[in-house]
């Protein structure tokens, strides 16, 4: 019976100091008080502001004006010159599918070829393309490659005024590299100008691309 004795007053002490030490212990209740009435002491910490999303940059747009062959980019080039673009207007390599030429028609050996491409030096013609592959157009002589025919009779006026006589315009269809010009962010009044150039160059083209 003396273990039972001892049990009992185990329990006993173990609950006189559960009561002792809840009695110590602080009251949840007046924390809540205190802290309340340390309000004004309270901060309020503002959620952080979500982060922007990330999106993709949008690519400038310029305006394409063209496309020229060898015949006419000199007479594009100081059109444009005269609109003052500056840095802001640079030429592009574009592939066209021309379906004119102006030429001069196959002459009888590479010799007699050689011989007009002298008178045409002579006259002030530049560019020029000998062609020397066998087939129908061997030893004749290519002037210009344009998209319209329209570009192709101006050419080919240009080219009387020169003395050139012995040219003609044709259909051919080829591809070929031309050359185009990309103008980036032109004023309203250099765009009114731009468009003007429709009248001068009737065979020519705008459009909106992205700057390359």
């Amino acid at each position: 019976m003396r273990w039972v004795f001892l049990l009992l007053l185990a329990v006993n002490v173990g609950f006189g100091v559960f009561v002792y030490l809840r009695d110590k212990a602080p009251n949840p209740d007046a924390q809540l008080v205190a802290l309340q009435m340390n309000a004004d002491k309270v901060l309020i910490v503002p959620p952080r502001p979500a982060p922007a999303p990330v999106t993709a940059s949008a690519r400038a747009t310029c305006i394409e004006w063209g496309s020229f062959g060898a015949g006419e980019l000199a007479r594009a080039q100081g059109a444009l010159d005269r609109i003052a673009l500056g840095a802001r207007a640079r030429r592009a390599e574009v592939g066209v599918t021309a379906g004119y030429w102006v030429y001069v028609p196959p002459l009888r050996s590479q010799v007699a070829m050689g011989r007009k491409a002298a008178e045409l030096r002579d006259l002030g013609v530049d560019e020029y393309f000998p062609i020397l592959e066998p087939g129908r157009w061997r030893f004749a002589i290519s002037l210009g490659v344009f998209r319209s025919e329209e570009g192709a009779t101006r050419f080919l006026a240009q080219l009387r005024q020169m003395g050139v006589r012995s040219a003609t315009v044709g259909e051919r269809e080829q591809r070929v590299t031309q050359t185009a010009f990309l103008i980036s962010e032109p004023t309203e009044e250099e765009s009114a100008k731009l468009s003007a150039l429709r009248n001068e160059f009737p065979g020519s083209e705008f459009r909106t691309v992205e700057c390359r």
